[in-house]
């Protein structure tokens, strides 16, 4: 989530206290590709499969694998001399494969000095997928340009594109940035089915300038490929291999809190981001998650939040770190400091996995014999069943309903037009006979009334800081409000979704995209163009809002004049327009009034405020039954003359008796407790 820096949420402490108002292929645009024979399936057939039951798959797993140093040479060995004695079918690249900046084309000489050459004892095909230091762009391992990433595609494609430069062996596979393949059992009923993720884009922490790398046009674009390619998958083992652990007790950590970031500065950085993708989109879906990016061997018990999906992390292959989290997260197995692999078999019900530690200065390898490897952990495991986990959408629609928020929960000044408002709202959606519209002008009512509680909880909030001398009050407040402006974004997103068979008429059924490109823009962690300065920050949060609110006004502008309801979801939309702006204005005053001046322009922003209701239910009563118009009055604005009075009051007690001791005691304050006022706003 999105949180201002230290310096600018410092001053807005002081500042909320002052606050006016009531509140493929190469290097081209990237694309999934298939290799393999599975081609766009139907839904899978569950039923047995001899062929399933009778094939076996062996597999290793090999991350971090690309720095051509004397520990990836000796697992190059190791793992040839695994493979004879065990029997193995291919290795998956589990990211990092070229270090420590990734490579500048497809004939770059690090593809032979640091995979061809030390792996070469290793004859098997090898399926890579990127790590962040493929991705580099200033410095290693930033994950900052993800355009490099694709010369690793292009390897791929090296001997057709340069067949006068054709690589050494034919064994490095990636036929795009993500893709899927079976292994074992029948095309229509394969044994395995490896999902390869890009996990740098959306886990990598540093922004992308290329706009091909962007939430919209790559994360979720890949986030739905791999919740397709899940679903009608026919196999009956599904696994996902990607750079980036879910869950880690190596030094990087787990998603949400990679390198000790905490997700509250900087939720792309610690891979808050990641953690949901991950759990949209594999998570009790996947029998085994395969990850690398930290340098040591773990085996880690499931955990609830992901169902029934395993997770090996297997990123020693050519560096070593120690365990820094070893309490973290529960494991059968977990070992640091130590070069090695590990080695998969999947027949049946059954999946067998043995890790082996390699030293390069043993003549065994550390193997203890060359002829019969002896691995240091070996575990045997049936396939688990589905645990059958709430499908999550925290990646792909980052307005999550919180069902802890009443919006009636906290009472304040604007309470009796609240109630007037959402009952209006109530009984005109019932009035409509299209379900679709029908759901879309209630949760417009909703959304109403949530905006209102923005208001409401910012001025119940210094009013109580004032009247109390308590500036706790204060941040609750601010607390409040970002909460209730989550929830009526949430609400206007759960509104959209369609009754089965049917959909909204066009230009109502822009509203998904439109929501879509307001959490797009929304500031993140890697937004700096603020500076410091706590205006420009309120402006980083407000511009977004204002272009949302511009863009629902173009959609309600494209209504035509005619069907028995689109009037009636246009003057909504279009009152719901009028309240985005002014909940905006609110914001923006934060940073530019000071307390003194709070009287005149809180009075004058609440008479907007209420005046823009009024004037916008002319013309939904218009088109409803009079039951509906009789509801919908909110009558005279009643509200004004005690606001002011109410404001008056808050200036006097801000000024001399609770922003003095605020501003001398501010380092002691709870900064953390102004997170919620952003939250909403970020991916």
């Amino acid at each position: 989530m999105t949180v201002l820096p230290y310096f600018a949420k410092a001053s807005l402490i002081a500042l909320l206290l002052n606050l006016v108002a009531c509140g493929g292929g190469s290097s081209a645009m990237p694309t999934a590709a298939l290799d393999g024979p599975l081609q766009e399936t139907p839904a899978p057939d569950t039923s047995p499969d001899s062929s399933q039951e009778d094939a076996v798959v062996r597999m290793i797993l090999l991350g971090d694998s690309g720095s051509g140093s004397e520990g990836a040479y000796a697992v190059g060995k190791a793992v040839a001399k695994v493979c004879a004695a065990r029997g193995c079918d291919l290795v998956l690249g589990l990211g990092d494969n070229i270090y420590e900046s990734g490579v500048s084309s497809a004939l770059d000489p690090q593809f032979e000095e640091k995979f061809e050459l030390p792996f070469a004892p290793i004859d098997l095909p090898f399926y890579f997928v990127l790590g962040n230091h493929d991705n580099s762009g200033f410095f290693g391992g930033d994950g900052a340009n993800n355009a490099k990433g694709d010369f690793e595609v292009d390897y791929h494609y090296r001997d057709s594109q340069h067949p006068d430069s054709p690589r050494q062996t034919s064994r490095w596979h990636m036929p795009s940035r993500y893709y899927r393949f079976t292994q074992g059992g029948e095309a229509n009923a394969p044994l395995v089915e490896l999902f390869g993720v890009d996990s740098n884009q959306i886990a990598g922490g540093f922004p992308d300038s290329n706009e091909n790398y962007s939430y919209n046009n790559y994360g979720l674009v890949q986030a739905q490929w791999l919740k397709s390619a899940m679903a009608s998958s026919k196999a009956k083992w599904k696994i996902v291999f990607a750079h980036h652990p879910y869950i880690s007790n190596g030094s990087h950590g787990n998603a949400g809190n990679y390198d000790g970031a905490p997700a509250f500065i900087a939720p792309v950085l610690a891979g808050e981001r990641y953690k949901a993708f991950v759990e949209e989109t594999l998570c009790d879906k996947a029998d085994f998650f395969f990850a690398g990016h930290d340098h040591d061997l773990q085996w880690l018990m499931p955990v609830a939040s992901c169902g029934k999906t395993g997770f090996i992390l297997s990123g020693a292959a050519s560096k070593t770190r120690s365990l820094e989290h070893r309490d973290d997260n529960p494991v059968f197995y977990e070992k640091g400091d130590s070069y090695g692999f590990v080695w998969v078999e999947i027949k049946g019900d059954k999946m067998v996995g043995e890790i082996y530690q390699v030293d390069p200065a043993d003549a065994a390898l550390g193997l203890s014999s060359l002829s019969q490897p002896e691995p240091a952990f070996r575990r045997e495991q049936i396939q688990q069943e589905a645990i059958g986990l709430p499908e999550s959408e925290g990646f792909t629609s980052p307005l999550q309903t919180n069902d802890s928020f009443d919006v009636n929960g906290e009472t304040g000044n604007l309470d009796p037009v609240q109630t007037q408002f959402s009952s209006g709202f109530n009984s005109l959606a019932e009035a409509i006979p299209e379900e679709n519209i029908s759901r879309l002008v209630a949760g417009v009512g909703e959304s109403g009334t949530a905006l209102l509680e923005v208001a409401d909880s910012l001025i119940t909030g210094l009013q109580g800081a004032a009247t109390e001398q308590n500036p706790d009050l204060a941040l609750a407040g601010a607390a409040r409000a970002s909460q209730a402006l989550q929830y009526a974004l949430q609400s206007l997103q759960g509104s959209l979704v369609p009754a089965e068979g049917q959909g909204l008429p066009a230009p109502l059924d822009q509203l998904s995209a439109v929501l879509a490109q307001f959490s797009a823009a929304s500031p993140n962690a890697d937004d700096d163009s603020a500076n410091g300065n706590a205006s420009a920050n309120l402006r980083a949060i407000t511009d977004p809002l204002r272009n949302l609110a511009s863009n629902i006004q173009n959609i309600v502008d494209g209504i035509a004049e005619e069907g028995d309801s689109l009037p009636v979801a246009g003057a909504s939309l279009d009152l719901l327009s009028e309240l985005l702006i002014d909940v905006t204005r609110l914001l923006d005053a934060t940073g530019n009034v000071g307390s003194g001046e709070m009287a005149q322009v809180l009075a004058s922003t609440t008479d907007d405020l209420l005046a823009n209701i009024l004037l916008n239910v002319v013309p939904i009563e218009e088109f409803a039954p009079s039951e509906v118009s009789d509801a919908i009055g909110l009558g005279p604005k009643f509200l004004g003359s005690v606001l002011l009075l109410v404001s008056q009051e808050v200036a006097y007690h801000l000024d001399s008796l609770v922003l003095p001791p605020i501003l001398q005691g501010l380092a002691m304050l709870p900064l953390s407790a102004l997170d919620e006022l952003f939250a909403a706003f970020t991916l």
